[in-house]
């Protein structure tokens, strides 16, 4: 917003100019809208958040719309909205620690949402539209609302945080064609999520449909529903957290949200939205403490990190050792002196081995006991 300045205070404009040197500018409020971060829903016709819907959030930024509109948003899971024999209101807020306890300030309010798939006449392809519904739900940040691109979480019992990921853009998968129920080029790839029940957890993506990123080992919990899922290597945002069967689980993708939501081609989501900035968070509270206002028996917390947590992150650290020394491996033949250039690397290679090993261990021990 600009100021406009009178004419009668011109007189006084050095004294002005030195004071607004002199005085900090205020600090951004701490961002409400956050990847990771829990979000609390209402039931309508009531105030208490007692016993009502809890989610995660998905990424969050500015989403240019195909006529030249520029929006803040927040994507997470439709179905947060949608709980069975309740009306839910589409509205989102998150749980943060406040004056002692925690309080529920207003994140913003769902602005577009999933069109559920028609089904035939239980022909084979009415399976597939039911295993490929979309999931989304596109939150517009109120006024003021601040919003952080850094994926971060706690898990329900305030272990963590994770470490913070930025977040660069989204994974643009091409869409299927017709008759195209399947496809295999997302295969073998990692993908990570953080959410507000379990916290971080990767795993590795198997195959997608249309809407859906399919993955093994992820592992969602009922409160992880919405929360970003992303490519560690990239900080691109892949999905939103849907289901979890044990190992097996599926992530709503986040381009084809933002592409049904707003109309945007195919290929172009990239130029059409930008993830927010990294900035503080807000404290947003664990499920432990937010639950632990209406029920005595919430969980104490348990200080440091996850024990999946902890697996995870030394396994992928073993594997970037892996590709770091696969990488110095290729470039052997043309170094000054390729044997003393080959015994430095073995010797490295040993020795990180030796301490990789060693942290997993440990890491498998500390998740089985």
């Amino acid at each position: 917003m600009s100021k406009q300045f009178s004419f009668a205070a011109l007189a006084g404009a050095s004294c002005i100019t030195l004071a607004a040197l002199a005085t900090p500018p205020a600090a951004a409020a701490p961002a409400l809208a956050a990847p990771g971060a829990p979000i609390a829903t209402l039931f309508s016709g009531t105030t208490s958040f007692a016993h009502t819907a809890r989610c995660s959030q998905g990424p969050a930024g500015v989403v240019r719309t195909p006529d030249g509109q520029a929006q803040r948003v927040m994507v997470t899971a439709a179905h947060c909205f949608e709980v069975k024999g309740e009306q839910v209101e589409p509205v989102v807020y998150a749980p943060v620690r406040a004056n002692g306890g925690v309080e529920y300030p207003r994140v913003g309010a769902v602005e577009k949402q999933r069109t559920e798939f028609a089904l035939g006449n239980g022909e084979l392809m009415d399976f597939y539209r039911i295993i490929d519904e979309p999931d989304w739900a596109v939150v517009r940040l109120d006024p003021g609302v601040e919003a952080s691109g850094t994926s971060t979480s706690l898990d329900q019992k305030g272990r963590g945080p994770s470490a913070p990921v930025a977040i660069t853009g989204v994974k643009d998968y091409r869409n299927l064609g017709p008759g195209e129920l399947i496809s295999i080029d997302n295969a073998g790839q990692p993908i990570c999520k953080d959410g507000m029940r379990t916290g971080r957890s990767c795993g590795v993506q198997l195959f997608r449909t249309q809407n859906f990123v399919w993955h093994f080992g992820v592992r969602y919990e009922s409160g992880d529903s919405g929360g970003i899922n992303y490519d560690p290597r990239t900080g691109e945002a892949i999905g939103l957290s849907i289901v979890g069967l044990g190992p097996l689980g599926n992530s709503q993708q986040v381009d084809r949200a933002l592409e049904d939501a707003y109309g945007i081609p195919d290929g172009q989501v990239n130029q059409a939205f930008t993830p927010a900035t990294p900035a503080e968070r807000a404290d947003f509270a664990p499920l432990y403490e937010d639950i632990g206002q209406f029920s005595p028996e919430a969980p104490e917390t348990v200080d440091g990190p996850q024990p999946r947590e902890m697996l995870d992150n030394a396994v992928m650290g073993a594997q970037a050792d892996a590709a770091q020394l696969s990488a110095e491996a290729a470039q052997l033949p043309s170094a000054p002196n390729p044997v003393a250039a080959a015994q430095d690397l073995a010797g490295r290679a040993d020795a990180a081995a030796r301490g990789r090993a060693g942290e997993v261990r440990a890491a498998i021990d500390e998740y089985l006991r």
